[in-house]
């Protein structure tokens, strides 16, 4: 499983594990890691990943230019990477086995081969399966919306109840002959709202329920496996896209956390999962969630608490409930506009770019809104992401966006942008008269909605 995020930065070596290694290796129970690779500049290196980092456990013995090996202790199945730098790393999974074949280029970590190791051709063919069955999931559940009778729904219905049943069935047969796999396919194992609705009003909150329904999230073997991580990534993502209420969003997470072992790995990688879409999506949530891990990981990762503990320390006084940081930029016509100049009216930060395709399509909404809320004392800055000031005005001029707008033009290096954790646009920040933060993002139908609820 490949792991393109990393929440923190790489600290210490586990020196409790690298002793328990030696004394593997002393008693000779052990696995051969034989790496015929190139380019690995001298270095090649054995990393576990605990959701905080991907950790170094051990440094490959040199043979040659491209000949490495390493020695491993014999144990149950657990995921370990392979690769001369912790941003490129290859998955694999370290069993009993007598000996493993990596061969391939350190520079393209993801495309080196694992041969003579049957776990890790199954574990292949297996994700190969899973996605498929996550693939047809997709198509059916587009037919299924774009059916136009309920005669067609009823066809794509059918298809979706058989394709459960072969999800089910996977499942059910790993359970005896592989457990750890039957863990993996546990937390990818969804079934179709279409055919399952329950008491569930509609998917969201059918998906909030039922998500993890198949997975023993107490079980020893997330402790040896990264998908719980990747796992609480995707429900965070999806609970997070729905735009659904702040307290609901935490319980669902908490829901699925508190059946994890206090204080295990398992539980570890699950809540840095969610965190990290959190911190990307600048979720109110974030704090919360990322202060509960600092609190039950404080002892056992020093340096990851401390580090996240940082963040948190710079992100709070962005989210909701926060008092918005002030900042001065110039307009158009260089005059310098402050924040503060804003306070006793109800302000939308609306942060955009002539080239920007969805905030253009949004405008026409944003200026009918402000027509009709302005007299009521609603008001806009756009803080636009633009470095070509012709464009930018052009953009005004073409989209009638009467309200103050402002810009250093320096494109994605856009200060204010930076400052208020920006990594997507259209985004838009919500400010009430004493300019403290009433919301985030909000566009549409959900704009909308908030400025009713504010003015009418």
């Amino acid at each position: 499983m490949e792991f393109k995020y990393m929440l923190f930065t790489i600290f210490s070596l586990f020196y409790m594990q690298l002793s328990a290694i030696d004394e593997a290796l002393v008693k000779g129970d052990e696995i051969t890691v034989t790496c015929t690779v190139n380019a690995c500049g001298g270095t090649l290196q054995l990393f576990e990943f605990d959701g905080a980092a991907f950790r170094p456990l051990l440094v490959a013995k040199v043979k040659s230019d491209s000949l490495y090996t390493f020695n491993v202790p014999k144990s149950e199945p657990s995921f370990y990477y392979i690769g001369n730098e912790p941003t490129k790393v290859k998955p694999i999974i370290l069993g009993s086995e007598e000996e493993v074949v990596i061969k391939g280029q350190c520079g393209k970590s993801f495309e080196l081969t694992i041969e003579e190791s049957v776990i890790n051709k199954e574990y292949i063919k297996l994700k190969a399966h899973m996605s498929r069955l996550r693939n047809l999931h997709g198509k059916y559940a587009r037919e299924f919306r774009s059916a136009k009778t309920n005669e067609d729904r009823k066809a794509v219905a059918a298809k979706m109840r058989d394709l459960d049943d072969q999800k089910l069935d996977l499942l059910e047969s790993l359970k005896e002959e592989n457990p750890y796999f039957a863990s993996i396919v546990a937390v990818n194992t969804y079934l179709s709202f279409q055919n399952n609705t329950k008491e569930y009003p509609n998917e969201i909150h059918y998906f909030a329920g039922e998500f993890f329904r198949f997975a023993d999230l107490s079980d020893e073997h997330y402790n040896r496996s990264s998908w719980l991580f990747e796992a609480l990534k995707g429900y965070a993502y999806t609970l997070t896209a729905a735009a659904m209420d702040k307290d609901r969003h935490m319980r669902h997470l908490e829901a699925v956390i508190d059946q994890i072992p206090e204080g295990s790995k398992a539980r570890k990688l699950a809540m840095s999962g969610a965190i990290v879409i959190l911190n990307q999506k600048n979720h109110p949530n974030f704090i919360p969630l990322a202060e509960r891990f600092i609190s039950e990981y404080k002892e056992l990762d020093v340096a990851a608490t401390t580090d996240l503990q940082k963040q948190v320390d710079q992100i709070k006084p962005f989210l909701l409930g926060g008092q918005a940081p002030n900042f001065v930029q110039k307009s158009p016509e260089g005059e310098e506009i402050n924040l503060s100049d804003f306070r006793g009216k109800v302000l939308l930060v609306d942060f955009w770019a002539s080239w920007c395709g969805p905030c253009r399509r949004e405008n026409p909404h944003v200026v009918s809104l402000y027509k009709k809320y302005r007299d009521q004392g609603f008001e806009i800055l756009g803080v636009s992401l633009d470095n070509n000031k012709d464009r930018w005005l052009k953009a005004i001029a073409t989209d009638k966006l009467e309200w103050k707008h402002v810009s250093d033009l320096k494109g994605w290096k856009n200060e204010v942008a930076k400052m208020y954790n920006i990594t997507a646009i259209p985004h838009t920040i919500l400010l009430d008269e004493e300019g403290k933060i009433i919301a985030r993002n909000l566009r549409g139908h959900s704009l909308e909605q908030k400025l009713e609820e504010l003015f009418d």
